[in-house]
């Protein structure tokens, strides 16, 4: 098989997973829906603390390292940055908009309403 005709299968998987757990698609979703959404955010988050947890390693292994104070508190302060980006993303995920907090957010209460989330 060649590596475009690969490529386009990965895509088009990709935009019907999109279109199967968009929250705007159906009012009551089916149980297989229901579940598939929930454990993509799971997997989702699992993902993302996990990356968060990563750059609190590296912000150790930062401060542990023999460089001035000014390169540690610059480095730490990006890597702290990147990582609370994660958990919003892990936990709020990314809405329609892709520079929008409040699309992010309203996004958020859909899928939550839509799935029945606690968080």
């Amino acid at each position: 098989m060649p590596l475009w005709l690969k490529i386009l299968f990965v895509v088009a998987v990709s935009c019907l997973f999109c279109w199967y757990l968009a929250p705007d698609r159906r009012n009551t979703p089916s149980k297989i829906q229901s579940w598939v959404a929930k454990t993509w955010i799971i997997f989702r988050r699992l993902i993302s603390f996990s990356g968060a947890c990563f750059g609190v390693l590296v912000i150790y292994i930062i401060w542990a390292s023999t460089e001035s104070i000014g390169y540690k508190l610059l480095s730490s302060l990006v890597v702290l940055a990147m990582s609370f980006f994660f958990i919003y993303v892990g936990v709020i995920g990314q809405g329609w908009a892709q520079y929008s907090f409040s699309d992010d957010l309203s996004l958020y209460k859909k899928v939550k309403e839509k799935y029945g989330l606690r968080w």
